[in-house]
């Protein structure tokens, strides 16, 4: 009783902490808005970097609020299950003794008890001990079973939250790396122009001629063994932005953040990270399930399922075996398979093909309404990609917001690229 109350309290101090945050970050939001519809300036430039800067910080502290949270939640069910294992032993050890009694009376026959009971009232006295004894044998099996599923249940609960914990870390890391490239970017400014306005200027003329410099650009996903000119990677979600009704910068956004998270992707094993990992979790089903989809599509490719690159088992609390640059995993990219064989032309298609890859991951945001491509809408849908149905909680928030930083920082190259020479973001 005593921990769930202390457990409730944590709950709602974070709660009241984020929601704070929250709003402090949505106010910087609307002022990093509004002076963006301002003359382009140095001072205003600054003064966004600035407010950027704010934000950044506002939200690293906000992810060590939730990871903070998490970690006293993990704890909280580690006692909760520790609760219900002892619980477990002592209904069980009621019911060894039930049974022992009932086994008891089974070796006697009834004429025995005739016998032995000295007269009527007492042989339905013993009668009536079977029953009672039957009844709490019933009630201790009913008993166990609800803990286990009680159990069961917690369990489950605390691999999320430990999965949780690990994709937050690669989301403070990320936004540690956002932060740090805002207070560089400033730095270079002031150098640069060193605090004039003519000199500033002077820079985003120049900015505005090197639309060739734009496209040529690598736009690389790490750890994916993708790189292109930006050109090329604008070109191929330009394709699939038609298909699915996406932002080709929104989609492009959200890969550079799932790519620079860097958590699931490469490293692993289809039989050891997927298949032997789901088996020693207990979810054979699943295992098989998964060891079949991912088979039938490198059979379909033609490749070799034992050196075709898979994400690596996340501890011993998630199993590995997602494919390319989307990390779908082989059953999921199975029940997107024929949706994204008809818009790419590609049958069959390949997880590992970026194209394929990126038209698998725009079905799913367009199936949570990023095709409106209103702001909201792509927000929702960003983090529902990355936290499902717990999309409003404030992991799923926080990495939303950085997949449209970088579609904003995408977008800016793409109007250059093809509008011409406009304003590129220093």
């Amino acid at each position: 009783m005593k921990n769930n109350l202390q457990n409730q309290i944590f709950v709602c101090y974070f709660s009241i902490l984020k929601t704070s945050l929250e709003s402090q970050i949505e106010n910087l939001e609307t002022k990093i808005t509004d002076t963006k519809k301002e003359q382009k300036s140095l001072k205003n430039e600054l003064k966004n970097i600035d407010f950027e800067i704010q934000k950044q910080i506002l939200e690293e502290r906000a992810l060590n609020i939730s990871l903070k949270e998490i970690d006293e939640d993990i704890t909280f069910k580690n006692g909760e299950i520790n609760k219900l294992n002892t619980e477990l032993d002592k209904k069980k050890n009621l019911l060894k003794e039930a049974v022992k009694e009932l086994n008891g009376y089974d070796k006697i026959s009834w004429f025995e008890l005739l016998l032995k009971g000295g007269d009527i009232s007492d042989v339905f006295g013993q009668i009536n001990n079977i029953h009672q004894l039957q009844k709490q044998a019933n009630g201790f099996i009913q008993s166990i079973d609800d803990i286990r599923t009680n159990l069961e249940s917690e369990k489950s609960s605390l691999e999320d939250k430990k999965r949780d914990n690990i994709r937050l870390g690669s989301l403070t890391a990320l936004q540690q790396a956002s932060l740090s490239r805002k207070k560089n970017d400033k730095k270079i400014l002031l150098q640069d122009t060193q605090g004039n306005e003519e000199k500033y200027k002077s820079i985003i003329s120049k900015n505005k001629k090197d639309i060739a410099l734009i496209k040529q650009q690598l736009y690389k996903l790490e750890d994916v063994g993708v790189s292109m000119s930006f050109e090329e990677a604008y070109n191929k979600a330009k394709f699939v932005g038609e298909k699915t009704g996406l932002r080709p910068a929104f989609i492009l956004g959200l890969f550079q953040v799932e790519s620079k998270m860097g958590t699931y992707i490469g490293g692993g094993s289809w039989q050891k990270d997927l298949y032997q990992c789901y088996i020693g979790l207990g979810k054979r089903q699943r295992a098989e399930d998964e060891k079949s989809a991912y088979l039938e599509i490198t059979s379909s490719l033609g490749l070799d399922p034992d050196s075709m690159p898979v994400s690596k088992k996340l501890s011993s609390v998630g199993c590995g075996g997602a494919m390319g640059a989307a990390q779908f995993m082989p059953t999921t990219w199975m029940s997107f398979k024929n949706q994204i064989s008809s818009l790419t032309g590609h049958n069959p298609p390949s997880p590992w093909n970026i194209e394929d890859a990126f038209m698998g991951s725009a079905i799913k945001l367009s199936n949570n309404d990023a095709n409106s491509q209103s702001v909201q809408s792509e927000k929702k849908a960003a983090a529902m990609y990355y936290a499902g149905a717990r999309w409003q909680k404030y992991p799923g928030q926080n990495y939303a917001r950085q997949v449209l930083e970088w579609a904003d920082y995408y977008q800016e190259q793409i109007n250059a690229i093809e509008s011409g020479p406009l304003s590129i973001k220093f």
